[in-house]
């Protein structure tokens, strides 16, 4: 029988638990009961389909494991966090504390994961200031991460298996994503997120 212990509770979402891995300080679990584990399967699924692809998005934690149990799924997956070499917070936080300067490289980073995106035609459905982590060194955006909503909500995924329809569903999530980050960032940092660059 697999026994998982579990570490420092980290958060919990509508459908799962988050738990530190007190073996392993670089990963995490994530608990679903088997009853309300929509979420917890589509991403699994998603993450072997990646794998099978050999695509390691720069934006998505690590897929480390799946476990089983006789009531839950646990999804074992890169732990992004704090150490003495970066800092990692959320994205919101970010945007209230950052400098105009911030912005411009908040901007450019963002950027190169929505080229990155559309290459390897990899979505993440649900983008939200809260749901992803913005990792510094040295007060530098080295890595921008989304640790929920991989993979096409839909029935038939039609956008995960052709890029023709894989672009479009990013594109209009991105859309969405940015409409959400305007809506968070404060008025004296308006200008400067709005103009191109």
């Amino acid at each position: 029988m697999t026994i998982i212990e579990l570490g420092e509770f980290l958060g919990s979402g509508m459908e799962r638990k988050c738990f530190a891995n007190p073996h392993n300080a670089s990963s995490c679990y994530k608990i679903s009961l088997k009853t309300q584990s929509k979420q917890t399967i589509r991403e699994v699924n998603y993450f072997k389909y990646l794998q099978k692809k050999n695509i390691t998005p720069s934006f998505m934690p690590k897929f480390l494991n799946f476990f089983e149990l006789e009531d839950r799924f646990i999804l074992e997956q890169e732990r992004i966090r704090t150490t003495h070499s970066k800092k990692v917070i959320l994205l919101r936080e970010f945007l209230t504390t950052a400098t105009k300067s911030d912005i411009l490289a908040l901007k450019r980073k963002l950027l190169d994961i929505k080229r990155e995106m559309l290459d390897l035609n990899v979505i993440v459905s649900d983008m939200r200031t809260t749901n992803s982590f913005v990792i510094l060194e040295n007060k530098a955006i080295t890595r921008i991460v989304f640790f929920d909503g991989y993979g096409p909500p839909t029935l038939i995924p039609l956008d995960k298996y052709f890029k023709f329809f894989g672009n479009q569903k990013i594109n209009r999530q991105w859309n969405k994503f940015l409409k959400k980050i305007n809506l968070e960032i404060p008025s004296s940092l308006k200008e400067i997120w709005d103009k191109d660059i």
